[in-house]
């Protein structure tokens, strides 16, 4: 039984070995340095000079700890759904970082860290202002992202991302006010 296992291990190891030599050269041949991998750069870096600029410093460990629940639950379904197919990244700022830094650790946990800082001291307004964010995120940037060439949907939806981005603000939001008391 073991050594089926290190066989079948073996072979998986193999697998990602190939796999990380074609995404490398995909992205060598194919992504850097290209107008796609720019914007990508630039949309890495300009989004963290103006949350640093606009956070309410006052609350930043807060607002930072909600981003960082936000970031995590955004890269465990990435990880889930790249591993299951509902949808791949055909272009990568870096090719041995997770599927897209960019948006799952500073677009959309900054976004909703605005939110959360404008809107988090009522329960209402915060539930309208994330279903009207989560809504432009998942209906009008993702598919921008799509046709940009970012990512590519194969079983995946817009609702569901847009669900998860609702369940996902007010989860980080029932988990800071839970630790908060």
């Amino acid at each position: 039984m073991g050594n089926h296992l290190t066989e079948a291990y073996e072979e998986v190891q193999k697998a990602r070995d190939k796999l990380h030599q074609l995404t490398v050269h995909q992205w060598k041949y194919e992504t850097v340095f290209t107008w796609e991998w720019w914007l990508l750069v630039g949309l890495s870096i300009f989004p963290l000079i103006i949350w640093w600029r606009i956070v309410d410093k006052k609350r930043a460990y807060e607002i930072a700890f909600y981003g960082c629940m936000i970031n995590i639950m955004a890269v465990i379904l990435d990880d889930f759904g790249t591993n299951l197919s509902w949808w791949g990244y055909p272009m990568k700022l870096i090719p041995i970082i997770p599927p897209l830094l960019t948006a799952d650790s500073i677009l959309v946990p900054i976004i909703l860290m605005i939110v959360y800082q404008l809107f988090s001291s009522n329960l209402k307004t915060f539930i309208i202002a994330n279903i009207l964010t989560g809504a432009v995120i998942a209906f009008v940037a993702e598919p921008i992202f799509v046709w940009i060439g970012y990512y590519h949907l194969n079983t995946w939806k817009f609702i569901y991302s847009f669900l998860f981005y609702i369940t996902a603000s007010l989860l980080a939001r029932l988990v800071i006010l839970r630790i908060s008391k």
